[in-house]
């Protein structure tokens, strides 16, 4: 007799495909935390030193998507209104859940009625 077994994701993986970098170095830090408490006075240094070098990827992480954002609003005041019309076409094919889609229509009725004052 032949069974099936099948493993039921668990929620940390169904949730994966909607994490960030930035969410992963969050678990990270914790999961060493965690580690450094049960840890031997040994371990406990190399423990600190991963969770220093999690931390600075984090920032640098932060650094980086600050820029880039700063770069876009610098680019998109100079682009056309046809170049802008299809860029936001692209951000609303690129979201991934209702809770965005949502985000973004509420936001585009604000700036509506922005316009239409």
């Amino acid at each position: 007799m032949t069974t099936s077994t099948t493993k039921k994701p668990n929620a940390r993986a169904a949730a994966s495909s909607e994490r960030a970098p930035l969410d992963y170095l969050r678990d990270a830090l914790e999961d060493l935390d965690k580690a450094r408490e049960k840890a031997g006075e040994e371990v406990r240094g190399s423990i600190d030193s991963a969770r220093e070098r999690v931390r600075d990827a984090r920032e640098e992480l932060t650094d980086r998507g600050e820029g880039q954002v700063k770069d876009w609003r610098e680019h998109l005041e100079d682009a056309t209104d046809d170049a802008l019309r299809e860029l936001g076409r692209w951000a609303v094919r690129a979201q991934r859940s209702p809770e965005a889609l949502d985000e973004l229509a509420k936001e585009i009725g604000t700036r509506k009625a922005e316009v239409s004052d």
